[in-house]
């Protein structure tokens, strides 16, 4: 009985071997394809390949090239695939395991830089822009609750100040003042009543980031009701203040005119002078009582200039200075056949003092402060002060009027209609 052929084991580096020599000959595919075209070729494919591994310095056994060469027969170390199925999926899947990694932690990054981004360039913005939205609203009422309170506190102290101005003057002195003080009153209540409904306006309380973008519109109409309802508080305050001022400059302006009218009068010299004081002061009653406070404080200022001219006492001298005119010449307006002759004179006291006065101009009717004017003279008067100044540079009789108390108009040594000129 012939003995069982015990298959023989091939060591690692025979099984090494063999498989470097199907991969030399799947290199050498056209040595391989027509060697192996037969079995009877089969040792000739040995021998080269006996003489390739020579001439790479390897010693390699007939047997390992005989197990490779059929091993390339019965593609012994060709891949198969097993086909479709969840093992090799899930096999796949481990083999590549590096790979799904890395990109399951690329796509992570990304989803977090994506957030990031988004919170910073989206989230954030919008949430301080809530912020100081509500910031900027808050302010806004916190603003218009100090100026409420401001107001509050303006209103009682302009009642105080219109009872300080009628604290010396009764009322009934003028019915202009009556009416100013009436006036006032008026515009405090009107000022209270708005600041009344404006606090009964619903609060602004309770605003946040969360709800500012809902609330907004609402509140922003508050805020523009509560503002026109403060600036009308304000105004009627401004009127009050500017009736207490007019009240203030009536006081002033009848306090005292039954004394400068009795002051004129008495001192008065002159014929018609009288007259003239009670015209002016009655301009001043009426005035007052019709609530013209420019006029009023014109017909005082008359009445206090008459009585002061009553009181004053000066001479009327031509100018006699070096490089000073004495006289001048106009031509009349529009007529160049005549001519107006004037002297340039000042107003001196017994003192010596240079005095300045209101004079009217012929040529335009404006009253001007001056210390120097020229008086109209005749053409007489004018040629004798010209030759008195040419004798010897100076003029020896200066003085051609006197103003005496008591009297408005100065009496005149010279023949003057008593014209005058401000500018030469």
């Amino acid at each position: 009985m012939p003995e069982p052929t015990i298959p023989r084991k091939f060591e690692l580096d025979e099984v090494m071997l063999a498989m470097d020599v199907v991969d030399t000959l799947r290199h050498q595919r056209s040595l391989v394809e027509r060697e192996l075209r037969s079995e009877d070729r089969e040792q000739e494919l040995i021998e080269k390949l006996k003489k390739i591994y020579a001439a790479q310095g390897l010693e390699v056994s007939d047997e390992v090239i005989v197990q490779g060469v059929r091993a390339m027969r019965e593609e012994r170390f060709v891949y198969r695939s097993t086909g479709k199925g969840v093992k090799k999926s899930l096999a796949h899947i481990y083999v590549n395991r590096g790979r799904w990694t890395r990109g399951a932690v690329m796509l992570m990054f990304a989803m977090v830089a994506v957030w990031v981004g988004y919170r910073f360039l989206f989230v954030l913005p919008a949430e301080r822009g809530r912020t100081n939205l509500v910031r900027e609203l808050t302010g806004r009422a916190g603003v218009q609750q100090g100026r409420m309170e401001g107001l509050r506190v303006q209103v009682n102290s302009t009642g105080d100040a219109l009872k300080s101005a009628l604290r010396s003057l009764s009322e009934t002195d003028t019915p202009a003042i009556r009416r100013l003080a009436d006036r006032v009153r008026q515009s405090l209540t009107a000022a209270s009543g708005r600041l009344d409904t404006v606090e009964k306006l619903p609060s602004l309380s309770g605003i946040d980031a969360d709800n500012v973008a809902e609330r907004f519109a609402e509140i922003e109409l508050r805020l523009r009701e509560r503002n026109e309802l403060l600036g009308l508080a304000q105004k009627d305050l401004e009127d009050a203040q500017a009736a207490i001022d007019s009240i203030s400059v009536f006081r002033e302006g009848v306090s005292g005119l039954d004394e400068l009218r009795e002051e004129a009068l008495k001192d008065a010299r002159e014929p018609g002078v009288a007259g003239k004081i009670e015209a002016i002061f009655g301009n001043a009653v009426s005035a007052a009582e019709a609530g013209d406070l420019e006029n009023l404080r014109t017909a005082r200022q008359k009445l206090q200039y008459v009585r002061d001219m009553l009181r004053q006492e000066y001479t009327i001298q031509i100018v006699s200075r070096p490089g000073t005119p004495s006289g001048v010449w106009r031509y009349p307006a529009d007529i160049r056949t005549a001519r107006n002759y004037y002297l340039i004179v000042e107003a001196i006291t017994a003192g010596g003092q240079r005095l300045t006065m209101p004079v009217t101009s012929e040529e335009d009717a404006g009253v001007r402060m001056v210390s120097e004017w020229g008086l109209r003279v005749d053409q007489s008067v004018y040629e004798q002060v010209r030759r008195d100044k040419e004798d010897d540079g100076i003029v020896n009789r200066k003085i051609v009027g006197t103003k005496k108390r008591g009297y408005l108009s100065p009496e005149y040594s010279v023949s003057t209609t008593g014209a005058a000129i401000t500018d030469w």
